[in-house]
């Protein structure tokens, strides 16, 4: 409980960290979904776990797209470092107790399984969570988007000012906000991101039904500052923090 208490320190309010937690995200295409997942599960799993054990990692998830095949990739894997401790690494082989050869017969295998399509790094600027969620929720919506040039700063003011909190009421479980770190320049696809915590997928899916507005000039205009690229659903395969 006290390593989820530390992950999710703002539970109620926006913060602005300390800008010590790195994200390394892998996007991952499998081939065969189901033979990655248990080949995970199996293998994976018990090296990253020790490596959160012994302090390399704060923690690691595996997310998993849910009911879009057509995205260009099937999995999320996220390590969550503390920056102060990056790297700081030793063979991974030796931590689950192989040689070099088994080792390298593991990396052949899950290389015929899947592709690895996209790797980004990204940071927190601010957190909210429904009175409560102390836990991560099963489901996450990642909405990747890219700032209009020049507007950096006005956009993740803008985001941290309008999402102060969540209400009790609300489907949501929690929101996060991200800024995309290490690339830059007009090519790259997204800036930043911001996650959308649900309980389940029955929530999310509820979250659509209601009234819509149109953009009269009224209300606030998020196309001004930011392009939303994509949203993808997915749900978590598992992480570090289950029990």
């Amino acid at each position: 409980m006290k390593k989820l208490i530390f992950l999710f320190i703002s539970l109620f309010t926006i913060s602005i960290f300390g800008q010590t937690k790195l994200y390394d995200n892998v996007f991952i295409k499998a081939d065969d979904v189901y033979a990655y997942d248990q080949f995970i599960k199996e293998h994976y799993a018990k090296i990253h776990n020790k490596r959160v054990e012994k302090g390399m990692l704060l923690q690691w998830d595996v997310w998993k797209v849910v009911d879009t095949p057509q995205e260009d990739f099937t999995h999320m894997v996220t390590y969550i470092y503390d920056l102060d401790k990056y790297p700081n690494e030793s063979n991974p082989s030796e931590m689950v107790g192989m040689s070099d050869l088994q080792w390298g017969t593991i990396q052949q295998k899950v290389n015929r399984m899947r592709e690895r399509v996209a790797q980004v790094k990204w940071i927190d600027l601010g957190s909210a969570r429904k009175k409560g969620v102390d836990y991560l929720p099963e489901i996450m919506v990642l909405n990747m988007m890219k700032v209009k040039n020049g507007k950096a700063g006005t956009y993740e003011k803008e985001e941290i000012k309008r999402t102060k909190s969540i209400s009790d009421e609300s489907l949501k479980a929690g929101w996060n906000f991200h800024r995309r770190i290490g690339e830059y320049g007009n090519d790259v696809y997204f800036t930043h991101a911001t996650i959308d915590w649900f309980d389940n997928y029955k929530d999310y899916l509820k979250g659509w039904y209601g009234k819509w507005s149109d953009n009269n000039g009224q209300g606030f205009n998020w196309d001004e500052l930011r392009e939303l690229k994509k949203m993808v659903v997915m749900k978590k395969l598992i992480s570090s923090t289950d029990k």
